[in-house]
């Protein structure tokens, strides 16, 4: 295993430019060091950034929160910005990991590692958040929601980095929310499924609606066939055999040792129908 530990964020983009086959980036190391120690990753080079300050903390400007890649989650569940502007994004990270993993593991880790069942994923799906990734040479703003094409597969090249996530003040303002991840206990859990939904409703009928799902795909994602459908009708409107069909087409999730198949897609559907009802 080869160690590096870059003075500065400049030096890390440098290194960065560096061809490696095999290379990752330690931050917190909550998913890292534990494949280290399982052997599944052996014979890399491993650039430590947790100290890098230019990586971390929340920022704000006159219309956008910003995220630093390696901002902890027990900073964002303490940040009194994130309170104020994005009450919901924070409130549903409350049972993200134990504790002492909350003051380890970064944001830009969690995205970065591909996750399908990463509790972060749904929530900045619904808000519409972006990524800035950088590199030595250039630096670009991408919707979260372009970031995956496959399991733990992403668009970043191979010199760039997350350098943070940038979610706009009014993201989830005159919103209904909602946000359930079902484990197998309420703390503590990988999920077995997440749904996280916004709506507006003009009228009685619905306006906005964005929903999101984890752990029922190869990464997690937002289910537009269903948002479609839904836009425009009222409660008694919606055709709940109809919502089965969308669903069917827009999740593929899989039995594992945590659960199967058919349980993960019916709770999905419970989820969507306790939340367009209340």
């Amino acid at each position: 295993m080869d160690f590096f530990k870059p003075a500065n964020l400049e030096e890390l983009l440098l290194k960065m430019q560096e061809s490696s086959e095999n290379r990752y980036l330690l931050a917190g190391g909550t998913d890292i060091n534990v494949q280290i120690k399982n052997g599944l990753i052996k014979n890399a080079e491993v650039i430590y950034i947790n100290h890098l300050a230019a990586l971390n903390g929340i920022k704000e400007t006159e219309t956008e929160i910003s995220i630093g890649a390696t901002t902890t989650y027990f900073d964002i569940l303490h940040s009194n910005l994130i309170k104020k502007h994005l009450p919901y994004f924070q409130a549903s990270l409350d049972f993200f990991a134990s504790p002492i993993l909350q003051t380890s593991a970064t944001i830009g880790g969690n995205i970065a590692n591909g996750s399908p069942t990463a509790d972060v994923m749904p929530l900045l799906l619904v808000l519409d958040a972006d990524l800035k990734l950088i590199s030595k040479s250039n630096s670009r703003k991408i919707p979260v929601s372009d970031f995956y094409f496959g399991y733990k597969k992403h668009v970043m090249k191979p010199e760039e980095i997350i350098f943070k996530i940038v979610i706009r003040k009014n993201a989830e303002e005159g919103y209904q929310h909602f946000y359930e991840k079902v484990g197998a206990r309420k703390t503590l859990t990988i999920a077995k499924v997440a749904l996280a939904g916004l709506k507006k409703e003009k009228s009685g009928k619905i306006k906005e609606i964005k929903l999101a799902v984890g752990s029922l795909n190869e990464f997690a994602r937002r289910l537009p066939k269903i948002e479609a459908y839904l836009l425009g009708k009222t409660v008694t409107e919606i055709d709940y055999n109809k919502i089965d069909e969308l669903l069917n087409l827009e999740i593929t999730p899989i039995t594992d040792l945590r659960s199967d198949k058919e349980y993960r897609y019916h709770v999905c559907a419970n989820l969507i129908r306790t939340f367009l009802n209340q």
